[in-house]
């Protein structure tokens, strides 16, 4: 089974919200329209980082080991990098289905 790549933009904030903007079929064109901050998912900084993730078919597909992929909002280069999960989100799961 195949899965598909996510893309949710999330404020700084948990309370703050967060959104789904779209999905790849491959995590390299994910990837690179995180990094390109294609048609700026990114609105301006509003969001400041994205989360890129793993899911499978079917019916509340997260769980604990949900493969993730994280960016922050670089203001120098005007795009995200790369970086770890931020702590305040360590507990939060299945941020774009489920």
């Amino acid at each position: 089974m195949n899965p598909i790549y996510t893309i949710t933009t999330v404020r700084a904030a948990l309370a703050a919200g967060s959104r789904s903007v779209g999905y790849f079929y491959d995590l390299q064109t994910a990837k690179e329209a995180v990094e390109e901050n294609d048609l700026d998912i990114c609105e301006c900084g509003y969001y400041k980082y994205a989360v890129i993730e793993e899911v499978y078919q079917g019916l509340y597909t997260y769980t604990f080991e949900r493969k993730e992929h994280w960016y922050v909002w670089n203001n120098e280069k005007e795009q995200y990098v790369p970086c770890e999960k931020p702590e305040r989100f360590k507990n939060t799961y299945g941020w774009s289905l489920g």
